[in-house]
């Protein structure tokens, strides 16, 4: 049986968690996230196959309760405004990792709170995601990694760290954009704005990247640090 993975950007992928929904591996819940026994915390992958399969339409994943909208209720910026639906435009995970948190930070930065990189809340809120996952489960050099992660250190870093360090382990903000870590950085300064801080934005102002240099003088003007 010939195998053929769906990765060319001319044909393009399919919708992995409906397709995955319809052929009876989980199902998609209201936070549009994909489930099964062992919660969200899944990957997906499409193969194309040259033989017809027999689809299976009935997951054995238990249904969200019709009346439960925890995932709605807790979302940040409202952009689980109904169930399977989202404005990605607001959704935090895009705003910190796809989008530009520099152009729309008057708007949702506030919102954002301290999360540097993609949000959980709508997956961590889940009464399905509940004790799924254990503390024996392992981040490969996390405790390396986290000797280099505070907001401090974030905007102070150099851009070769950002791009060979941070990159490999958290992938959605590609080397080309690892600007954004400082961007986001900053604004989570401004939400959680500690004294400490001030000397670490105002040298972002001069940082090599113009994208960072606007934030932290909107940073600076946000918090009338002048």
């Amino acid at each position: 049986m010939d195998l053929t993975p769906l990765q060319s950007e001319n044909s393009g992928l399919p919708a992995l968690r409906w397709a995955a929904s319809e052929a009876g591996l989980g199902l998609v819940r209201k936070n549009n996230f994909f489930y099964r026994d062992s919660g969200s915390w899944v990957s997906l992958e499409a193969w194309l196959i040259d033989r017809e399969l027999e689809a299976i339409e009935k997951p054995t994943v238990k249904p969200c309760p019709e009346g439960c909208i925890l995932c709605m209720k807790h979302c940040p910026t409202s952009s689980l405004s109904q169930a399977y639906t989202m404005n990605p435009l607001s959704c935090i995970s895009f705003q910190t990792t796809f989008g530009d948190l520099s152009v729309s930070k008057d708007r949702f930065g506030a919102q954002i709170g301290n999360w540097v990189y993609g949000c959980d809340v709508c997956q961590d809120i889940c009464p399905f995601n509940k004790n799924v996952r254990t503390a024996a489960e392992e981040f490969p050099g996390l405790a390396e990694l986290g000797r280099h992660i505070s907001l401090e250190k974030i905007v102070s870093a150099d851009y070769g760290f950002l791009e060979n360090t941070l990159c490999p382990k958290f992938w959605y903000i590609r080397q080309n954009d690892v600007w954004k870590w400082k961007v986001n950085a900053i604004n989570a300064m401004v939400n959680k704005y500690k004294d400490e801080y001030r000397e670490c934005i105002f040298k972002a102002r001069v940082d090599t990247q113009p994208k960072v240099r606007e934030m932290a003088q909107w940073a600076v003007g946000k918090l009338g640090l002048l």
